[in-house]
């Protein structure tokens, strides 16, 4: 009878846990942007993501330079250009990369 009310007690906490997890909220292991720059990107930059307005998260353009990570605001006129810039190459890179070159002998 006590090991039946031991097992009972263990399962009612085990089920109150599972419980818990899935109702919490889902928790977010990355880090984010809170607060963006307006000031242009002097490193090199070698690419760059969009960050969606998800609190306390900011929407932003992440830059990723040689020095590490950038935010900046979106709605910056040259912010807008570096990602043309980024763009054009990536397009370029791939085309390149994508045509085979033959040879006839």
């Amino acid at each position: 009878m006590q090991l039946c009310v031991r097992r009972l007690a263990s399962l009612s906490i085990f089920v109150w846990v599972l419980a818990m997890v899935a109702a919490a909220p889902e928790i977010k292991l990355t880090k984010c942007c809170t607060k963006v720059g307006t000031e242009p990107v002097t490193a090199p930059i070698i690419g760059y993501r969009i960050q969606k307005k998800v609190l306390p998260c900011v929407r932003a353009v992440i830059f990723e330079t040689t020095e590490g990570e950038v935010c900046s605001h979106w709605k910056q006129d040259w912010v807008f250009d570096r990602i043309k810039e980024l763009e054009k190459a990536r397009k370029t890179k791939k085309n390149t990369t994508a045509t085979p070159t033959t040879s006839s002998q």
